[in-house]
């Protein structure tokens, strides 16, 4: 019989063994078809400008990062494959087969699973991905007809990413069989390894583990430095302070747990307790692993929520005005003059004309932040009275600008703030305390993109003569979609010199790839999950076919199948529950850090996304169980 042959029987009489393999393949290939089918569909081409622009960006970061998990998830997975599969690669050889062409047949097997996972996930991405396009356009308000049209291109790239992936471990695996010896491939899925002493060297690691983690979680709630290159060494050292959490303070609770009789012989805690700690001092680098990609799972789904609030308030801030006009001469701000010229075409249901002042800013250490721009309080309270935010104003009271006391207005298009939060200001020399910070109420909108000191009418007038003032006239007008006209009077009868005009209705839409990439981010977030609950799912199904002799010889010896059930709930439970917790702990830290940059609340998500995981595992860990007990009690 041909290589072909043989590798193709093995398929079909194996296909049981790696079926959750399979599925997972699939899955990624179905994702992964659907991403790209998107990227270069008709939908986003009927994009224009900034949204196209930044939707491509999203979609393309997405595909990489996709491609990143995919890869180690199926380095992973292989590795699990292969070693299922050694066994019976060591009788191959014993029954006269060659090692090399043994590790063909296993490479020729390998791409079966491979090309035959690629196609079905392809098609199966080809049939869901109208439905999919059509969930992500409408989610994200995009008013896009989503086409039948099949893009021969995605097909490609997606074939390309997943077959040169598992190509590369295909060679990997038939390297490892050409390189081993026969005895150590029959030995290697019954291979144990001692479990590490736990010595004072541990307990030293431990406390050690217990400083570095603590500490990167208090940096993280001090990260506003003004540079948010600062958080990398942050995420750092929290991945250095998980993994050593796997390594020695797990083992070293175990140690504990064990050397307590109480705890140990109590019921079949002895047979549970005894294979999880074996268990995690074997594979606490895989756990640690999934208890990243679970923190790396809550957070994007943080990140998603954050992403739709910077949309949001991006929305409010262009909506407040249809029309923004900004000058440094007076006579080009007439509000009488430009209320004249947008009568002849629409009506006003709003407008402001405050006056500001820019006074220069010799203490900034910034080049971009070398000015201060002020405005009155009475025109601050005015102008939110007009625009309808009236609300806001028991919130931001004029004594909260008594003295010599202000409030601090943000730049309206701030998306992510790394400034260290300043509790003074410094105007004109005379130092002033910042009773509110970092506002973002509707002002001036993004008409005027520069953050804003509100002070009391008397320090304006006193700081006015001081700098530069500079004129804003802003009005929202009804039937926004008819502006067009509006703005071609306003170009053609107000010559601005020193000024400029933002067509408000316009920019409105500029931010809704902010929108698509929340609803990405979300879907995001749930591959993720899936990922990381699949990943504990193969190993645990590893675990059982290493742990199906020892189960066997406690039931001949008459442990019953009820105290068997019970050691394997227990030990499935504590492999989902670890990585989650150690997981809950450090997605906090890290959805806390997300909402003080993007200025947030994301704890409500924070507690949200750990229900999905949580319920995500439940079930992973329901089929985990079963299939765990199939694999002891098979003959």
């Amino acid at each position: 019989m041909s290589i072909l042959g043989i590798a193709y029987n093995n398929f079909k009489s194996n296909i049981r063994t790696y079926l959750a393999f399979f599925i997972s393949m699939v899955f990624s290939v179905v994702v992964l078809t659907n991403f790209e089918l998107l990227r270069y569909g008709d939908a986003i081409n009927v994009l224009q400008g900034e949204n196209k622009n930044f939707t491509l960006s999203v979609l393309i970061a997405v595909i990489m990062i996709l491609s990143v998990f995919l890869f180690f998830f199926i380095w992973y997975a292989t590795n699990i494959f292969f070693k299922n599969r050694s066994k019976e690669i060591g009788i191959l050889s014993f029954m006269g087969l060659d090692l090399y062409t043994i590790g063909r047949i296993y490479f020729v097997e390998n791409m079966l699973i491979g090309v035959s996972s690629c196609i079905t996930g392809i098609i199966i991405g080809i049939i869901t991905s109208r439905f999919f396009q059509v969930v992500i356009i409408k989610l994200s308000g995009f008013d896009i007809k989503v086409s039948n049209g099949l893009s021969m291109e995605a097909i490609l790239y997606t074939t390309l990413i997943f077959i040169s992936i598992f190509i590369v471990m295909a060679i990997k695996g038939f390297i490892t069989i050409c390189r081993s010896s026969v005895i150590n491939l029959i030995n290697t899925s019954k291979k144990q390894e001692k479990i590490p002493k736990v010595g004072i060297g541990i307990y030293i690691l431990a406390i050690i583990s217990i400083i570095v983690i603590g500490y990167g979680y208090y940096l993280s709630t001090n990260i506003r430095t003004g540079n948010i290159m600062s958080v990398i060494p942050v995420i750092a050292i929290i991945i250095v302070g998980t993994y050593g959490l796997f390594k020695s303070v797990v083992p070293v609770i175990f140690d504990i747990i064990i050397k307590n009789k109480k705890i140990l012989f109590n019921g079949n805690n002895i047979i549970a307790i005894n294979n999880i700690n074996y268990r995690l001092n074997k594979n606490y680098k895989t756990y640690a692993i999934i208890a990243i990609i679970i923190t790396t799972t809550i957070s994007t789904l943080g990140a998603s929520v954050a992403m739709k609030f910077i949309h949001q308030n991006a929305q409010e801030q262009r909506n407040v005005y249809t029309v923004s006009i900004v000058s440094l001469d007076k006579d080009e701000v007439n509000k009488t003059q430009i209320e004249n010229i947008i009568k002849d075409t629409n009506k006003i249901k709003y407008s402001v004309n405050p006056e500001l002042t820019i006074l220069e800013n010799t203490d900034s250490k910034n080049v971009y932040d070398k000015t201060n721009a002020i405005i009155k309080y009475s025109d601050f309270s005015n102008i939110l009275k007009e625009n309808g935010h009236d609300e806001e104003l028991k919130e931001y009271g004029d004594k909260l600008v008594r003295g010599d006391n202000v409030i601090e207005l943000k730049s309206p298009q701030t998306i992510v703030t790394v400034a260290t939060k300043e509790a003074h200001v410094t105007l004109d020399g005379h130092l002033y305390n910042i009773s509110k910070g970092e506002v973002k109420v509707p002002v001036l909108g993004t008409g005027f993109n520069q953050s804003i000191i509100v002070v009391n009418d008397d320090t304006y007038f006193k700081l006015r003569n001081k700098g530069q003032q500079v004129y804003f006239y802003g009005a929202k007008i009804s039937k926004e979609e008819n502006s067009q006209v509006m703005f071609k009077n306003i170009e053609k009868n107000l010559s601005l010199k020193n000024g400029y005009i933002q067509n408000g209705y316009k920019a409105q839409n500029e931010s809704q790839w902010m929108k698509f990439a929340y609803v990405v981010l979300v879907f995001l977030f749930l591959v993720f999950a899936l990922v990381a609950g699949s990943i504990i799912y193969m190993k645990i199904y590893s675990d059982a076919y290493e742990d199906k002799d020892k189960y066997k010889i406690l039931l001949k010896i008459g442990t019953t199948e009820k105290d068997i059930n019970r050691a394997i709930l227990k030990e499935v439970a504590i492999f989902y529950t670890l990585p989650m917790l150690s997981a809950t702990i450090s997605s906090y830290f890290a959805l806390r850090l997300a909402g003080e940059l993007m200025m947030a609340n994301l704890f409500s998500i924070y507690i949200l996304s750990l229900v999905i995981c949580l319920i995500i595992f439940i079930i992973y860990g329901a089929v985990s169980v079963s299939k765990f007990k199939r694999v002891v009690y098979k003959n």
